[in-house]
């Protein structure tokens, strides 16, 4: 028996969530998971849940649906943005592999995006087309923020407050000033989504920010300790001590 395809719907109004709910709620092989009216709200729900399908409105009070992913740790397998008439989000769709449905679309329109959720090659073709888009619109896909789990609930921690990133074991400790989390993000993985112009391999255990940075030491071996300001000091290794300097222009 093929496992349901797990789902999360997000839209402001509440009227449109409420109908597309309904018209899920007729396909077996979907199983929902939650529903978000904002996209603070979505970010949290889909960290939480790890949906392979979201439903996502692009136009929100808060932040938009581009934003919304651009937020994400993970961008989840397969994406179906709705809208009722966005020129520029149409125009960014027209980009390819992106899926889309016009408001008001009905129960045809909800079925084609499901059975194309649900084909072997939907996350990479979402990916690509995602890819495209973004540059074709010309928004940053940098994280912003980072959700991660704290107690109960999932703390949205503005990256532009964190020291730095230290892998420990099978996790990664988040620093800010007098708060650590723990996410299971890679350094790897972080290093791919966060702003270059900021963040910085320090070595394979280690992202610093360049903005906490407050002074560089010089060690033994053309080597640097970066001491943030909290007064930790982070260790540079030789390549990336290297790399910092022609970064920061320094001989």
């Amino acid at each position: 028996m093929t496992e349901p395809l797990t789902a999360v719907v997000v839209d402001d109004e509440e009227r449109a969530r409420r109908r597309l709910i309904r018209m899920l709620e007729e396909w077996p092989t979907v199983q929902l998971l939650g529903q978000a009216s904002n996209g603070t709200e979505a970010v949290a729900l889909i960290t939480r849940h790890n949906p392979a399908l979201v439903f996502l409105d692009v136009q929100m009070p808060d932040i938009d649906g581009f934003e919304v992913l651009s937020q994400l740790p993970r961008t989840p397998r397969y994406v179906v943005f709705t809208t009722a008439y966005d020129r520029y989000a149409l125009d960014a769709f027209a980009v390819g592999a992106v899926d889309y449905l016009l408001k008001p679309f009905g129960d045809r329109e909800v079925g084609r995006a499901v059975e194309r959720a649900m084909e072997r090659n939907a996350e990479e073709r979402f990916r690509d087309g995602y890819q495209r888009m973004m540059t074709s619109i010309g928004r940053p896909r940098f994280l912003e923020r980072i959700p991660v789990n704290y107690l109960k609930d999932i703390v949205l921690v503005p990256v532009a407050n964190i020291t730095h990133f230290e892998a420990d074991n099978e996790m990664v400790a988040i620093h800010t000033p007098g708060m650590t989390y723990s996410s299971d993000l890679t350094l790897s993985e972080l290093e791919t989504r966060l702003d270059p112009e900021h963040f910085f391999r320090a070595h394979r255990k280690a992202i610093v920010n360049l903005d906490r940075v407050v002074r560089l030491e010089r060690v033994e071996g053309g080597r640097l300790l970066a001491v943030l300001g909290d007064g930790v000091r982070v260790e540079v290794s030789r390549q990336a001590s290297k790399k910092l300097r022609e970064v920061l222009g320094i001989a």
